[in-house]
């Protein structure tokens, strides 16, 4: 399945969505970053956990510090399933 750059921004900002505890009717933008979304290290993990079943794809332990923002996790998620 081809994925769009659309279809995997939406999908990465749902997914962000459901574990932000506060201002969850916030617009999720691609130049957010977690931590202003209100996701500390421990939510990043688990946001990137259901990343990785959601788009069928694995995250290196070396990269999970590199994403900081949205865009960051929807750029690799594109290119991780292009791959594929």
């Amino acid at each position: 399945m081809t994925l769009t750059v659309n279809q995997v921004s939406l999908d990465v900002a749902s997914l962000t969505r459901k574990l932000m505890t506060e201002n969850v009717d916030r617009e999720i933008n691609a130049g957010d970053t977690f931590v202003e979304l209100g996701l500390d290290s421990l939510k990043l993990v688990d946001l990137l956990a259901a990343v990785e079943t959601h788009f069928d794809i694995e995250v290196p332990d070396e990269l999970v510090g590199s994403f900081a923002k949205v865009q960051d996790l929807s750029d690799f998620v594109l290119s991780a399933r292009s791959a594929v």
